[in-house]
């Protein structure tokens, strides 16, 4: 009840300060037993094994802070607010002192940037990286500690800031920008005095050429793709930067540009950005000027004349044919990025104009859009881009995204939250989901000038809730004297508008350096707005039921997006030589072999990426284990039963399931750091944790508390699959989880089947991943995971992880957690691993060089360190991508996916560098979504088959 902001990183001062280390594994009997460390060095774990969390110290104090996770509601300091004037502009409403916006979230103390690796040209290794917590009102920061195991044992040895041997990689190298070739100087001409210069990251590897190998069982077959030939001509498009002063409003600058075209250059054609940029086939300025200005004057909304300067100064002559030799012999590391750019904005003229822009998504609402509750309706759009691999091609997708329903606030609160607009929000239960949805919301007021008819709007973004009209007092001055006046009787008296809804809060509005606060009830959701914001659980769960579709709907849909496009008659596509075809790319594909798996009761042979097995191959045991339920009804589940059901299943899996020693029915989150430090206390392995899908967050604060600030493994269950679905074969699939965080083998590859780098042993498997808060949570850090086998046949493993700065992809500490995950394997198997193979989620190919600078040199760095200078790595360097619009479709029967093992690595992929697709397991519903698989690195010379 009231308003309850997100709460902050816990103080962790009701607890003594200990140094807590985790196990190098799931499960290791030979640790040392438990002991106090030393003060203030705080070790944390990382799920399954080690992780990385810095330790904290006493900051300055911090005003009205909560700890993270306790639900204590508080209001933040107060926002500073202009200077009073003696009469506002209409809406503005300055009070006499600054007012606190009720559920506004204070920043988080300022982060130190990370330092990055010594230059590439030097041959070592970065020197340690201090970490810095985030969200802890920490001022002076120590340099990050480390875990190594789950157990109190020995501080980690300390870093050597020893240089790396000599030659542990090829020499650095700057990969310079395509060059053309002597035909393509020939018909290019002289470049340029604009021509613009391509920047690179400069990287001391090269990307590996794709390596075959006959003799792999595969079954040759022939797939359809959503991607569109295309053709370009060798020509010459001239860029231009455009500048628009003022550039407010946004949806004014392309109607402003649209001016000085039709005025200035009426018979070209001109492909616009909508923000800074423009290309045309022929020169716009004389070659004696400079630069084009001029002003325009065009009326808002408001019928308000606004004076517009524009300025045009040419910036570079793009040539299309470094796009051919890019495809012919380039590398992904320096692609022609701005022709790519030209192209994409190129392909947005036309009918694409009119649609609302998302990134590369563009969406029209359709006439029965899918209703996601809380606010939100689901509309259908297309994803285009441009994509050049061995030949140029448009890939083009369905697309899916909330927008926010066209409809008054007052309308949002009655319909939508069913909330009481005739009372204070902080008095009404379940405000939680509408904070959520108003907080970067775009708004329109709309207001009445005191005796006309003359109404003005205004677009705002919404920041915050402040009092209800009828309490927030400012000072109105006029001629020197000021009164104090409600926001409730300034409408009344002085804009002649009287409130229907004077004990509803405020909102506060327009810039944050500014107190602008109008009645809800004068605000309209704008319409057509994509908001870069996380859905809540029911938004997302109705939005995947809608949008998966099976292949041959989604085909369908897709053509339709092609006829709708009309790609022929676009004559933004012939001024600029491009042509596109409307049929679907064939490929040449293959199924690969699915392996023999060793199970429980022996082996099995999947089918379509199913099988079945009843045992595991190495059952772990439940030994010390507990259930917690948080903040959910427990009345509303059958725990007793759930608890039988998992000791009974994991009995028939071959586990050794005990009793429980823990059930909590009815635990806080203001409760849970306690109860995970009293569990840890009581030798408990593992937690099952009912979590609340309603309340935001809930899963991240447990993972935060139990795995990171205690060291305590856990196993969370959404409550409406523990209330709904909580069937045998549920408990099977979590206890697949379960098993294999406390030291379990769920299955194997058969020896038969075994590639020959799994027999010759010494392989090291790693994973990596970094988890990013939604957009919008600017205070919630992001959580790097890196995972490593440490035995012999890789199904065993242990997991790293550590606290970064938000939305930062690279890992910060990868070599100092790569250096804990040799120690581990080493301990287990009394020897380095000689080869290492990386799996690395979540990198796009903009970012090919800086995982090489950073990430690959973290491996070779770490190995030199912990062998001492003797030998080097076979390194393997894999990056998976996921989040991409290519799909497949058979040839033969749309109506099922392409089979798991369906690999595509021609055409759509480079055309000489280690690139390719491919389907690994049976999509549930919908259409599957290849895995593209990019390498940086092959030590090995490792064919893909």
């Amino acid at each position: 009840m009231g308003y309850n902001p997100i709460a902050s990183v816990p103080s962790q001062q009701s607890r003594p300060p200990f140094q807590q280390q985790q196990s190098g594994g799931r499960g290791d009997s030979s640790l040392p037993p438990r002991q106090p460390g030393p003060a203030l060095q705080q070790q944390q774990s990382g799920g399954r094994g080690v992780g990385i969390v810095p330790p904290q110290q006493p900051g300055p104090p911090t005003q009205h802070q909560q700890p993270w996770g306790h639900g204590a509601s508080h209001v933040p300091p107060q926002q500073p607010g202009p200077p009073t004037q003696h009469q506002q502009p209409w809406g503005h409403v300055p009070p006499q002192q600054p007012a606190p916006p009720i559920h506004q979230q204070q920043p988080a103390p300022p982060i130190q940037q990370q330092q990055l690796a010594p230059p590439i040209q030097q041959q070592q290794p970065a020197p340690p990286i201090q970490q810095q917590p985030w969200g802890r009102g920490a001022s002076n920061v120590p340099q990050q500690t480390r875990s190594q195991g789950r157990g109190r044992g020995a501080p980690p040895p300390q870093q050597s800031s020893a240089p790396a041997a000599p030659g542990r990689g090829p020499a650095p190298q700057a990969i310079p920008p395509q060059q053309p070739s002597s035909s393509q100087q020939q018909s290019s001409g002289a470049p340029s005095q604009y021509a613009p210069k391509q920047s690179y990251v400069a990287t001391r590897f090269q990307l590996p050429k794709m390596i075959r190998r006959a003799g792999i069982p595969a079954r040759p077959i022939t797939v359809i793709t959503n991607y569109l030939p295309m053709t370009i001509k060798p020509i010459k498009v001239f860029r231009y930067d455009v500048s628009i002063t003022p550039d407010r409003p946004k949806k004014m600058v392309p109607k402003v540009f649209d001016v000085v075209k039709a005025k200035f250059f009426p018979k070209n054609l001109i492909a616009f950005d909508q923000m800074k940029n423009c290309y045309s086939l022929r020169p716009l300025l004389k070659p004696t000027q400079d630069r084009l200005t001029t002003e325009v004057d065009l009326a808002d909304d408001n019928g308000k004349v606004i004076k517009f300067q524009i300025s045009m100064k040419e910036t570079g002559i793009l040539d299309f044919q470094s796009l051919l030799t890019y495809m012919k012999e380039g590398t992904a590391l320096c692609p022609p990025t701005e022709t790519i750019q030209c192209v994409d904005v190129i392909l947005r003229q036309g009918s694409l104009m009119n649609y609302v822009k998302a990134g590369r998504q563009f969406f029209t609402r359709p006439r029965n859009p899918i209703d996601l509750g809380d606010g939100l309706e689901m509309w259908t759009g297309l994803f285009q881009s441009a994509i050049f691999t061995s030949a140029p091609f448009i890939n083009i997708d369905v697309a899916h995204k909330g927008f926010p329903k066209f409809m008054t606030l007052i309308d949002v609160l009655t319909n939508e939250f069913r909330l009481d607009p005739r009372r204070p929000l902080e008095d009404q239960r379940g405000t939680d989901a509408l904070y959520h949805y108003l907080k970067g919301l775009r708004v329109t007021a709309t207001i009445t000038d005191a005796g006309s008819s003359r109404v003005q709007k205004r677009e705002f973004i919404c920041n915050g809730l402040v009092k209800p009209a009828s309490r927030m007092e400012f000072k109105l001055g006029d001629d020197g004297k000021s009164k104090t006046i409600t926001v409730e009787k300034y409408f009344a008296e002085v804009k002649g508008q009287r409130l229907r809804y004077p004990n509803l809060n405020c909102m506060w509005v327009g810039p944050r350096n500014k107190q602008i606060y109008y009645p809800m009830e004068l605000l309209h959701v704008v319409y057509g707005q994509a908001l870069n914001k996380q859905l809540n659980e029911k938004q997302l769960s109705k939005m995947v039921r809608e949008a998966a579709t099976p292949p041959w709907d989604r085909k369908k849909k897709i053509e339709e997006c092609i006829k709708d496009m009309n790609y022929p008659r676009n004559e933004f596509f012939k001024e600029f030589g491009m042509a596109i075809s409307t049929e679907f790319l064939e490929v040449n594909a293959k199924i690969l072999k699915p392996p023999i798996l060793s199970v429980g009761e022996g082996t099995v042979e999947p089918r379509r990426g199913v099988w079945q097995a009843r045992r595991f191959l190495q059952p772990s045991a439940m030994l010390a284990w507990g259930f917690l339920v948080v903040e959910t009804d427990s009345s509303r589940l059958d725990c007793n039963s759930m608890i039988q059901s998992f000791q009974r299943v994991g009995k028939q899996m071959g586990m050794n399931v005990q009793e429980p020693k823990l059930v909590n029915l009815n635990v806080r989150l203001n409760e849970l750091l306690g109860k995970f430090r009293s569990a840890w206390d009581d030798n408990i392995k593992l937690l099952f944790v009912i979590v609340n899908t309603r309340m935001k967050n809930t899963y991240q604060k447990v993972k935060q508390l139990a795995e990171l600030d205690v060291g305590i493994l856990t196993q969370c269950i959404r409550d409406v699959t523990a209330q709904n679905r909580m069937n045998e074969q549920t408990i099977r699939n979590i206890l697949l989880k379960v098993n294999s965080k406390l030291m379990g083998v769920n299955q194997s590859l058969d020896v038969r089947c075994a590639p020959q780098c799994l027999k010759d042993g010494g392989v090291m498997v790693v994973g990596a991943d970094v988890t990013h808060p939604s957009p919008e949570q600017t205070d919630i850090p992001s959580i790097a995971a890196v995972s490593a086998s440490i035995d012999p046949k890789c199904y065993l493993y242990n997991i790293e992880l550590s606290i970064q700065t938000p939305k930062k992809e690279m890992i910060v500490q990868f070599e100092t957690m790569m250096e804990e995950h040799l120690r581990v394997y080493k301990k287990n198997q009394n020897t380095l691993p000689r080869k290492i193979y990386v799996f690395r989620d979540g990198v796009s190919e903009g970012q090919f060089a800086q995982v090489m600078n950073s990430e690959l040199v973290a491996i070779y760095s770490a190995y030199h360190k912990i062998s001492g200078g003797k030998g080097k790595p076979e390194v393997l360097f894999m990056l998976v991508q996921k989040r991409h619009h290519t799909r497949f479709f058979s040839d033969r029967n749309n109506a099922q996916n392409v089979e798991p093992g369906t690999v595509v690595d021609t055409k759509i992929v480079h055309n000489s560098e280690m690139d390719f697709y491919m389907v690994s397991h049976q999509a549930i519903k919908g259409t599957a979504r290849p895995t593209r698989y990019y390498g940086v690195r092959n030590d090995g010379n490792i064919a893909i088959e």
